[in-house]
């Protein structure tokens, strides 16, 4: 056993635990000469928030605390007879090159920021090799976004707690509420908080919180993460649940797509945020259009690791892995969208470019320039509506083929709906910082093949029918 990943809720005395695992490994059972214990927390608050439940454990004690020399400005304390340390530390000060650690514990992960997450935690792993029974331990609530390690480390927890991938060097330890629980279910708070029958996590305050969340919809989503350990990977309540989306059939290779038909959305970012072009190739099916869909995403390259924090999304390795491409100074660089939609189409019979009115001047005129058809697409619902249902249908049915594209995917769960008087429904995001340009870009594309299924306007050509024309 080399990784334990515990997922608990808020209130089941998480950093006391994580406190004792650390003084066991320090100075306890499981302590080795010359140990190295590291506590990592979010920020320096939290680290000293853990460093202070281990030394007062250890005051409680007083041959304990007569064999420790605690060095509290540090955040250290050392075990002189086994030249063992424990050090608490945070993961937004990332200065951690030439450690030697016998046992790691990273508390709340989900409250890291992802691009230090990332790098603490390799360059601690990368450290234990030296020791020859390493242990580290994760301890976190479940957290919100698709992207960065924590999200990571949850995905991985369940495909080994349920058979999908084998890995014996890895223990996950769950706590949470089916996923189809009823919030207010008392049987689903129990099932995720074991502390409840212990006594110390109280059912009645649960009772209140409860209570107070039937007259504000908007806190759901917080008492299903913190209380019922469910990860919220977009809104509350998502245009599409997201398992359906994950059972769409799989797309074929791009280079069967090579020579085929396709219409683009774009949908721009209005200054420096994420903007998103998304190719998509119709085709029949048995239950209608099957969509094959290829996006591209793109992010300017300054405040990276900002947008990465505020969206809870890893843009740092969705770019090194090919989703995600960032672009030179502090705002988007609309050259670079314009040959992208160029390079597309050297390998496929591009049809349309379909973009938003808004903010998108000169785009639109690159593209024409570039001997593109350029559409106009509004974002209301008169625009929407339809795109947005045939998206539906094709979601549901499993026709819409998107790849398992990770930056697509958080579009989506970010997305809620909107509906009128008539219940069309049009694309919105239920929190600033739910991007869900991809989304809104893969429904101009569908919304444009619609139209050209239905054939040209009346006004599109110098052709008029015999008869009246009634305007």
């Amino acid at each position: 056993m080399r990784t334990a990943c515990i997922w608990i809720p808020r209130g089941n005395a998480k950093t006391t635990l994580a406190s004792a695992l650390a003084l066991a490994h320090f100075m306890g059972p499981e302590a080795e000469a010359g140990g190295q214990v590291v506590q990592a927390a979010a920020d320096r608050e939290n680290a000293g928030i853990a460093f202070k439940h281990s030394w007062e454990m250890v005051k409680q004690d007083r041959a304990l605390s007569a064999r420790v020399s605690p060095v509290e400005s540090r955040k250290l304390l050392n075990h002189p007879k086994t030249s063992s340390v424990l050090k608490a530390i945070s993961s937004e000060a990332y200065s951690k090159h030439g450690m030697n650690v016998s046992f790691f514990l990273a508390d709340e992960v989900h409250a890291w920021a992802p691009a230090e997450a990332r790098k603490l935690f390799k360059t601690v792993q990368d450290s234990m090799v030296k020791r020859e029974h390493p242990l580290s331990v994760i301890i976190s609530t479940a957290g919100e976004g698709t992207g960065g390690l924590a999200w990571d480390l949850w995905d991985y927890s369940h495909k080994v707690a349920s058979g999908e991938i084998e890995d014996p060097s890895f223990a996950p330890i769950i706590f949470a509420a089916p996923a189809e629980a009823d919030w207010r279910d008392e049987a689903a708070w129990h099932a995720a908080n074991p502390a409840i029958e212990a006594g110390f996590c109280s059912l009645e305050e649960l009772r209140i919180k409860a209570r107070r969340i039937e007259h504000f919809p908007s806190e759901i989503a917080d008492f299903r993460r913190f209380h019922l350990n469910q990860w919220q990977e977009g809104a509350a309540q998502p245009w599409v649940a997201l398992e359906l989306y994950d059972a769409c059939e799989p797309m074929p290779d791009r280079a069967d797509l090579l020579g085929r038909t396709c219409w683009v959305g774009v949908d721009l970012s209005s200054v420096e945020d994420l903007t998103a072009v998304v190719a998509v190739f119709p085709s029949e099916g048995e239950n209608g259009k099957v969509y094959d869909v290829l996006p591209m995403f793109f992010l300017p390259e300054a405040g990276l690791a900002r947008k990465a924090e505020r969206d809870r999304a890893d843009y740092v390795r969705w770019r090194e892995s090919g989703v995600l491409k960032v672009t030179e100074g502090n705002v988007i660089d609309h050259k670079a969208v314009v040959e992208h939609v160029a390079a597309l189409a050297e390998d496929f019979d591009v049809q349309e470019i379909a973009i938003d009115r808004w903010n998108s001047t000169a785009v639109n005129v690159a593209l024409q320039e570039e001997g593109f058809t350029v559409a106009q697409f509004g974002q209301g619902f008169a625009s929407m509506a339809a795109p947005v249902k045939e998206l539906k249908r094709a979601i549901l049915s499993g026709s819409f083929r998107h790849g398992a594209n990770p930056l697509l995917r958080m579009c989506f769960a970010n997305v809620v709906a909107e509906t009128d008087a008539a219940e069309n429904e049009k694309f919105t995001k239920e929190r600033a910082r739910g991007r869900i340009d991809g989304a809104v870009a893969s429904a101009m594309a569908v919304g444009r093949i619609l139209a050209t299924d239905e054939g040209p306007c009346v006004y599109e050509t110098e052709e008029r029918p015999d008869g009246f024309l009634w305007v």
